[in-house]
């Protein structure tokens, strides 16, 4: 079923990073009301916010000790509901993020489980006796490492996919799944908007847990194992059933390693499931099989094989009758701007580029915060390193794949997901605006002149393009479920495409390269340019340069 949501733009909230409201040096919920009129200026109408419940921390958030309560840092109960409240009065709706593959070792289910082996909580994780002295079986933590962890004082390990502090629920307990529908309703009621929730297309796992490539050495990933399985349909079906059915928010799913024909099973339009999905591929693009730090193809990636990828998902959503969340940048992956265009020489004009192309994509575009002023990454030292899984791969990359220091250093520095969470750059002053107090995070230095005071004042900014294009995209329902059809298919720097329903027809024309391009129409258009990313350009013709990075949106008037 198509929601009026799914043609929102939705804007990511890292909160740790966006704003300190009482100056400790780590965001709040507080400094995200402060920044809410900032928001609606913009024109965001839904926020997605990363997980703000209490956690330890071991995984910033991810690794949640108890699904009721807020995160101490980032203030109280009171301040939630004063934030949804103060939201609603400016059009702006809150997503909040499900984690429920997984809960942190602290959580009291999980204490619970450790005191007795008899506990009704035992069968709530995933428990197995050992396997001659090792593992109950080869995984590959998708951080590093065994998925396993052991317990102290038995011969049994949990299953432990990511840090060895989360650990995976037993999906297969129907108890287990009724606590987390009920968590739901909780802060449904509350008046949420929404869930993205996490990981969610490997909460069940192959019956048995059986090794992975038995006849090769060391721990193997396990993917086809735990990656969309059959049960997890079973499962988001019921929750459909007991918990979405009846809500009218947005619910979104993480799909690791899904395929343009799971993510239709997940959330086709027919489907009693979720409403959209996220795939990885583009984010991936030059990556190894194994994810981003497999250095394989030492991230090298043409042009084509960005449009390649493009292609495949939005034809597939069109032709298999499903949305997709589109986002080229969030909490987990670098700067779009470092990733996909040029931060130095071309910072401007390819942020803008790559906001188009989010913006004019069909399905549901995603800003991750900062992205709207161009926030670049950074060459983060080893010191200045939080992420877990950064400081567990710069291990594993020396272990496992016997890689020099110097050179696991190098590829951690350049896929950390540290490079995302630098705090947001509101102004000029000390810490960027962000706190008076020392950040968690070290900032990055060219907040002197990558910022959003900075960015108000200029005409050019990529924030003042960015509020052009989100007005430009609320105004043009096409670009929701509106039909793509690919042009200049072969061209190797640009790409393009139509978007067109039964009341207009707008062409897309993006130059991906640093160097100019030749463009030549092979239809003659009449046509207007209704958005450019250049302040300055001439009207198009059937054959003329593009500048580097330049893009446009085109009315056709006689398609």
């Amino acid at each position: 079923m198509f929601k009026s949501s799914m043609h929102q733009v939705v804007y990511q909230i890292w909160p740790r990073s966006f704003q300190d409201s009482n100056d400790d040096g780590i965001g709040d919920i507080n400094g995200i009301i402060q920044r809410l009129d900032y928001l609606q200026d913009l024109g965001i109408k839904l926020i997605w916010l990363s997980p703000i419940y209490f956690s330890p921390n071991h995984d910033y958030g991810y690794d949640i000790e108890d699904y009721y309560s807020i995160q101490p840092e980032f203030g109280t109960m009171k301040d939630f509901d004063l934030l949804i409240k103060e939201a609603k009065q400016r059009g702006i709706g809150l997503i909040m993020d499900l984690v429920a593959n997984h809960t942190s070792d602290q959580h009291a289910w999980f204490q619970a489980a450790l005191k007795d082996p008899n506990s009704p909580y035992r069968d709530y994780y995933v428990f197995k006796p050992s396997k001659n002295g090792k593992e109950p079986n080869n995984w590959l933590s998708l951080f590093g490492g065994s998925a396993w962890t052991k317990l102290a004082n038995e011969d049994l390990y949990y299953l432990t996919l990511f840090t060895p502090q989360q650990v995976d629920l037993n999906w297969q307990n129907s108890a287990m799944r009724q606590e987390i529908y009920a968590m739901m309703r909780f802060w449904l009621d509350k008046g949420i908007a929404g869930f993205r929730m996490d990981v969610i297309n490997i909460i069940a796992k192959k019956e048995g847990y059986p090794d992975k490539n038995p006849r090769k050495k060391g721990y193997q990933f396990a993917d086809d194992l735990i990656v969309s399985l059959p049960l997890s349909h079973d499962y988001l079906k019921e929750m459909y059933e007991s918990v979405l059915k009846d809500c009218p928010g947005l619910f979104l799913g993480e799909g690791l390693l899904i395929t343009p024909e799971q993510a239709k099973a997940y959330s086709g339009l027919q489907s009693h499931e979720l409403d959209m999905m996220f795939h990885f591929d583009t984010i991936l693009l030059g990556c190894g099989p194994l994810g981003k730090y497999d250095f394989r193809k030492l991230y090298h990636f043409s042009i084509k094989e960005y449009k390649r990828v493009f292609f495949k998902w939005q034809m597939a959503s069109q032709n298999m009758d499903f949305v997709l969340g589109n986002f080229l940048s969030n909490h987990d992956n670098g700067r779009s701007v470092s990733r996909f265009g040029d931060d130095q020489r071309y910072r401007i004009e390819s942020q803008k580029a790559l906001l188009l192309n989010t913006l004019t994509a069909r399905g549901t575009p995603f800003i991750y915060q900062g992205e709207e002023i161009g926030m670049t990454n950074l060459k983060l030292d080893e010191k200045d390193w939080k992420d877990f899984e950064a400081i567990n791969d710069y291990q594993m990359l020396q272990s496992m794949m016997h890689l020099p220091a110097f050179l696991s250093k190098k590829i951690v520095q350049k896929m950390t997901r540290d490079q995302a969470r630098t705090p947001v750059q509101w102004n000029d002053q000390v810490n960027a605006g962000f706190s008076t107090h020392e950040p968690w995070m070290i900032v990055n230095p060219n907040y002197k002149t990558i910022n959003v005071a900075q960015a108000q004042s200029d005409p050019n900014s990529i924030l003042n393009f960015t509020k052009q294009l989100i007005a430009f995209h609320q105004a043009h329902p096409v670009f929701a479920l509106g039909r793509i059809e690919e042009v200049l298919n072969s061209h190797k720097q640009i790409i393009a495409y139509i978007r067109s329903d039964e009341n207009e027809c707008l062409l897309i024309l993006i130059n991906l390269d640093h160097k100019v391009a030749m463009v030549k129409l092979e239809e003659e258009y009449r046509q207007k340019t209704v958005l450019c990313n250049y302040l300055e350009f001439q009207e198009l013709e059937h054959k003329m340069v593009f500048r580097p990075y330049e893009a446009r949106i085109i009315q056709l008037i006689n398609k």
